[in-house]
């Protein structure tokens, strides 16, 4: 992955997260009235920074533990060999 491809992929899979995750939860308890899209929009402003961090920070661990849970059998039977 280019780190042009990583930096878009990061930016707009956290926009993604904080936009769908905030509206969800703050609609949920609040309800989904006229109220809402201003609640929807701070609670969005708080939780893109935290989605991006964690993109950065956990998410590459998350991706090298679930390819770690992926890898063939054939190759954990050799490293425990050796």
């Amino acid at each position: 992955m280019s780190k042009k491809q990583f930096w878009i992929s990061t930016l707009l899979s956290s926009l993604t997260m904080a936009t769908m995750m905030s509206g969800l939860i703050s609609g949920v308890k609040m309800g989904f009235s006229a109220e809402w899209p201003p609640v929807w929009g701070q609670s969005f402003l708080m939780a893109w920074p935290f989605a991006l961090f964690l993109n950065l920070t956990v998410l590459p661990q998350i991706r090298n533990f679930a390819a770690w849970l992926c890898r063939p059998k054939e190759a954990v039977a050799v490293v425990e060999s050796e």
